[in-house]
């Protein structure tokens, strides 16, 4: 039995090329991931301890103390006082002592003046050598005000040389020139922030930013003292209220920190590799079954000369090892390619830590579990069909097998787990849970799994009709190919069926929240240019500039108070910009707007013609003010004023209002009502007869002084607002192409086979008239039915799973989601998936119209 077996791979070997394929994707992208794992791994054990190697012990502030307890600061707000370095010197078996701090929201302006956008930061650098760090790439660090050193990845994005002037500011501060007199390599270390690092010394980083305190004291022990026994030391001579840590942990915890953000990767990816090996279970459970069908004969022969029903079975089972097993070997070198391409994209996700190539007996053991046993676990149920052939089949023609009815009980199971599924993606947005919207889709999946030999089949002969229509009998033959074998139809359409899905449901969900933020853009945003700041509120001194250029004409500060006395959202708005957003008007006119006249929502239960009252914030002494909170309780309070309503807008869709509706104002009522308030945004539109150039470079002239904060025009701020998602999707349907492609195989494996089980049909329709062009058209029109059946079931699981997650949404964000479906997308999906049904249909016309007639005829 084993030769047999080993003569039938070798005489079936083109038939299970494909199969092995799928499994070579599937084992590649597993392996891949986890090579990719492995090397991220090595090199974060590598880099994530890198800038205090050399430190023995940390000190930082013990958050749980409060001020004025156990030696800790009275002052709120500080969190290690600089004199604590001086105490900290005069314990015994401290070899130095460096107090340092970093910062976020830096704005950097580079050598050519142009801003240097992103999560830039700043690190001070130790003036003693013995806790310097910072890995150096070129140069030397700074020794001195005015020097700095610059992340190598920043300097090489950006031409920034050693010797290069920049310049650097924080909140509201004066830029500072800094020249770069040295390179530093952070990529994958704990200051790696994906935006700029700037590394300076003490003086020039307070000036920077206005810091009187600490983040943390660095100390090297003395030759001969250990770590623990510093530590204690140190807790004990400064007080309770710090947090000593040992070199050894501080290490260890940026470790597991480093390489948990890797793992999250991984996991991730994992998930996307599952699916792919998912699918090419599909593919070759599908394979099998029809080799095993085609065979049929044969079987019957072998237990008519005594082969047992078990040796039959043992033999299937060692075929299927046998193509796992090569599948396995030629996915692990595959792997090696994919996972240069996962570091690529890793790289490009911002996570910029340097990997190698590490192949552990782990990924080897995965591979070989995951090709041999996805392989065999795939082939089990059909080699078991596939021997319980009678003796007496020998006799017959086993062309003529009849496919095997599907179940009752199967087809009942699968229509109530897909009537459970779909309930339970109905029932998510009420239970405002995605948890319930996964396990609603995976019933739903698992149930159109079940009921496919009943569904697949009216789906094709549903489009079979218009092909028909327009194609004639050859398309009538193709429809009654497609659905001959309910089954085997239904495996090779479900193959599509979870990538479509998955790649429908984020499509349909990214375009549903782009036109969210679309829709709030056009009815806030009516300026053609903006500036904005994500850190820090724009300067007033910068907003009375941008008044004082004359090729402006508005000028407005997004004036924002939230929870304002009664619950209401004010805003500020101009006129000019009013008459040119998108806003949806329920009553009154909008260019009524101005001084005393405001414009409200329907949430706030006001008509036009009402007058409403804005109340300023009190002022609460014993409560400080919150600079993260626009209106600060002990800020400057305003007077109050009365408006009248001039027009009323719709809610937004789903009506839930975080607050008790929005009041629009002009800005100066905001401001007099509640005078300083930070402002985050402020919208631009030129003067009139100014062109949008002119009053671009004008404002440019302005906002290079103030690098921290971001100016663009309207399109480019609307594209910021939905880039994330963009970059989500590609990056998704970049993961799920496998899954995709594994599946469109399948389907050529399956037309392939088919061909050679019709091979005397299609040679028998050839000799009563069929063309070779209309047998090319027969089969292409065949794999174009399967691959759009599929397609279409994976695009109404997908829209329904989107639904259901966007409910979820809504009831978190205020009903700000509707549906949006991107018909121009799924029309590519759909398009995609006939031309690749049309190259896959290729290699079976072509096998189909090799042999002459006469010979297909004799055939067995």
């Amino acid at each position: 039995m084993l030769r047999l077996t080993l003569r039938s791979l070798r005489a079936n070997a083109t038939r299970l090329l494909l199969s092995s394929l799928a499994i070579v994707l599937g084992v590649g992208f597993v392996t891949g991931t986890l090579i990719f794992s492995d090397g991220l791994t090595a090199a974060t054990e590598e880099r994530a301890g890198l800038l205090d190697r050399f430190v023995d012990v940390e000190l930082t502030r013990d958050f749980d103390v409060p001020p004025g307890v156990a030696g800790a600061p009275d002052v709120d707000g500080v969190l290690l006082p600089t004199t604590l370095v001086d105490a900290v010197r005069q314990v015994d078996g401290v070899a130095a002592a460096e107090g340092t701090f970093s910062s976020f929201g830096i704005g950097l302006l580079g050598p050519d003046n142009q801003s240097i956008p992103g999560m830039n930061s700043m690190v001070t650098v130790p003036a003693d050598p013995q806790l310097a760090g910072l890995p150096l790439a070129a140069g030397r660090l700074p020794q001195r005000p005015g020097e700095t050193v610059l992340d190598a990845r920043t300097a090489d994005r950006r031409d920034i040389a050693v010797g290069d002037q920049i310049r650097v500011a924080a909140t509201d501060r004066q830029p500072q020139p800094l020249q770069v007199v040295g390179l530093v390599d952070v990529a994958g270390t704990g200051v790696d922030s994906g935006g700029a690092l700037l590394g300076m010394v003490d003086a020039d980083a307070r000036r920077l930013i206005g810091r009187t305190d600490l983040d943390r004291v660095l100390v090297v022990a003395e030759p001969g003292v250990g770590q623990a026994e510093l530590a204690q030391r140190l807790r004990t001579a400064v007080g309770g209220y710090v947090v000593t840590r040992t070199g050894e942990q501080l290490r260890a915890d940026a470790l597991d920190h480093a390489v948990g953000n890797g793992e999250q990767f991984t996991r991730l990816l994992l998930a996307f590799a599952a699916i792919a090996v998912f699918v090419a279970a599909f593919v070759i459970a599908n394979t099998f079954t029809i080799l095993l069908a085609q065979r049929t004969r044969e079987t019957a022969l072998l237990r008519l000369v005594g082969a047992t029903r078990a040796q039959l079975f043992r033999a299937g089972i060692v075929e299927a090892a046998a193509v796992g097993l090569i599948g396995a070997v030629w996915g692990l070198l595959l792997g090696v390619v994919a996972a240069v391409g996962l570091r690529q994209l890793y790289a490009e996700l911002g996570a910029g830590t340097p990997s190698g190539t590490v192949i552990s007996l782990r990924t080897v053991a995965v591979a070989l579990i995951c090709g041999v046993g996805v392989t065999v676990g795939a082939a089990l149920l059909p080699a078991w069909r596939g021997t319980a052939v009678p003796p007496v089949a020998a006799l017959t023609d086993a062309a003529l097998t009849v496919a095997r009815p599907v179940g009752r009980l199967r087809l009942g199971t699968g229509l109530l787990l897909l009537v459970a599924g779909v309930l339970g993606l109905v029932a998510a947005g009420r239970l405002e849970d995605l948890l319930v919207v996964v396990a609603g889709g995976i019933l739903t999946f698992l149930g159109l799994v079940l009921a496919s030999p009943l569904i697949v089949p009216a789906v094709t002969r549903l489009l079979g009709r218009l092909t028909g229509w327009a194609a004639g009998p050859t398309a009538r033959l193709a429809v009654a190919n497609a659905v001959r074998n309910p089954r085997r139809a239904a495996a090779t359409a479900m193959a599509l069926v979870i990538g479509i899905g998955l790649v429908t449901s984020f499509a349909v969900g990214a375009h549903s929240v782009k036109q969210a933020v679309e829709r709030e853009v056009d009815a806030r945003i009516g300026a053609a240019f903006i500036v904005q700041s994500d850190l820090d509120p724009v300067p007033p001194e910068l907003i009375d500039r941008l008044r004082d250029l004359p090729e402006l004409g508005v000028v407005l500060a997004d004036a924002e108070v939230y929870g304002a006395p009664g619950g209401f959202y004010v805003t500020a708005g101009h006129p000019d910009l009013l008459a040119k957003a998108k806003l949806a008007v329920v009553d009154g006119d909008v260019r009524e707007f101005g001084p005393g006249r405001v414009i409200v929502n329907e949430a706030t239960g006001y008509a036009v013609g009402d007058r409403i009252r804005l109340e300023p914030v009190p002022a609460d002494p014993a409560d400080p003010a919150d600079p993260a909170d626009p209106v600060g309780p002990a800020g400057p309070v305003g007077q109050a004023r009365d408006a009248v309503v001039v027009a009323v807008l719709a809610d937004p869709p789903g009506g839930d209002q975080p607050v008790s509706g929005t009041v629009l104002a002009v800005e100066e009522d905001v401001t007099a009502v509640y005078p300083g308030i930070d402002t985050w945004l402020v919208q631009l539109d030129p003067a009139a007869g100014v062109d949008d150039q002119a009053a671009r470079e004008a404002v440019e002239s302005v906002v290079v002084s103030y690098p921290f904060v971001t100016f663009v025009d309207r399109a480019s701020y609307a594209e910021s607002r939905t880039s994330t998602v963009d970059t989500v999707l590609q990056f998704v349907l970049a993961l799920l192409a496998l899954a995709i492609l594994i599946s469109l195989l399948g389907l050529a494996n399956t037309l392939t086979l088919s061909v050679v089980e019709r091979t005397r049909e299609n040679a028998l329709l050839r000799a009563v008239g069929l063309t070779r062009g209309q047998l090319r058209r027969m089969l292409a029109t065949e794999a174009v039915l399967t691959a759009v059946s599929g397609t279409a079931c994976g695009i109404a699981i997908g829209v329904a799973g989107a639904l259901s997650a966007l409910a979820v949404l809504n009831n978190a964000e205020d009903g700000i989601f509707q549906l949006q479906v991107p018909w121009a997308q799924l029309g590519v999906i759909v398009a995609g998936a006939a031309v690749a049904a049309l190259v896959a249909s290729v290699l079976p016309a072509r096998r189909a119209l090799r042999q002459p007639v006469v010979t297909s005829l004799a055939a067995e």
